[in-house]
């Protein structure tokens, strides 16, 4: 007699987009394109000005439309795409930006190790700079003291060397995949942080929770950044100060912070650097810092410009 095979895990592949209908077309694209055989498509639209979201469910009839009435920053839309697919009844929820671009097996790898190993809460696909040429994110190490995360062998070229499949402290939350039963245990993404630093705060809850997270190399993805709201606006300066001194307070202990005062000091004093001149981006900075002090969560109260 024969043996009926189990179905693959369901996977809910979810895009999120704010005002976008072409960049998104080709992620979507890529994952419809996707080798994985029980995958369902879910597209939220972040609270777009214009119909973005129903222009691209037009030319993609066959994904789950969610339409939010305003927007609600990354961590928002992005949990609106974590509950429906566990709404969905997921095995799996991969939640994914949609400057990204997913290789035809990528899901297919990702589930092979999740499956393997239970105590991986979350999975990403290693990150490659467009074309698929470079890699642009493979591991990382944290320093809760500090509120940094350090990123480690990236800038490379892809056919260099050999990329195994490892652990990371911390990944970029471009197309990670999750498992549902971890986020029904540890909860969804803190609102409270809008945009910047979630990653970070959810990647430490995970790990406090008993987890772990795997760069699965076999996965690839390419990610063009900073399409949405540029990589140094002073709309992202405002969150990216804002937002690490929540978690540095969050996650740090007293003693620690104190004897790393120095550093982290230096730390922001060099990252007020990397925009250079603009003082747009510095007032947006020290607004970041000020609203923190006050302590101003959510949206708050960034800048309008977006563009670097």
């Amino acid at each position: 007699m024969s043996r009926t095979q189990a179905p693959a895990p369901l996977v809910v592949a979810a895009v999120l987009t704010w005002n976008d209908v072409e960049m998104t077309a080709a992620c979507l694209e890529s994952v419809l394109a996707n080798d994985y055989p029980n995958l369902k498509v879910v597209l939220v639209d972040n609270g777009s000005a214009g119909p973005c979201g129903e222009r691209l469910k037009q030319r993609f009839p066959q994904i789950d439309l969610v339409v939010l009435p305003e927007n609600r920053g990354f961590t928002g839309g992005g949990n609106a795409c974590l509950k429906r697919g566990l709404e969905l009844g997921a095995d799996y929820v991969q939640l994914i930006g949609n400057d990204s671009v997913l290789h035809r097996d990528a899901i297919s790898c990702l589930v092979r190790e999740l499956e393997k190993q239970p105590q991986i809460g979350a999975a990403s696909p290693l990150l490659l700079d467009p074309g698929g040429e470079m890699v642009q994110f493979y591991w990382a190490t944290l320093e809760r003291e500090r509120c940094m995360h350090t990123h480690h062998e990236g800038g490379a070229r892809l056919d260099g060397r050999v990329w195994p499949t490892r652990e990371t402290a911390f990944v970029p939350f471009v197309c990670v995949m999750f498992r549902s039963g971890m986020l029904r245990k540890i909860g969804l993404l803190d609102e409270s942080l809008s945009t910047c630093w979630e990653d970070y705060d959810f990647c430490v809850r995970l790990s406090d929770a008993g987890y772990r997270i795997l760069m699965v190399a076999d996965a690839r993805a390419e990610h063009r950044g900073g399409g949405t709201t540029g990589r140094y606006s002073p709309y992202i300066a405002y969150y990216m100060v804002r937002n690490r001194l929540i978690c540095l307070f969050r996650h740090s202990s007293m003693l620690g912070m104190l004897r790393e005062a120095p550093r982290i000091v230096r730390n922001f004093v060099f990252v007020a650097r990397v925009g250079g001149s603009d003082p747009d981006r510095s007032r947006a900075m020290l607004r970041g810092a000020l609203d923190f002090l006050l302590g101003v969560r959510g949206t708050g109260n960034p800048p309008v410009r977006r563009k670097d």
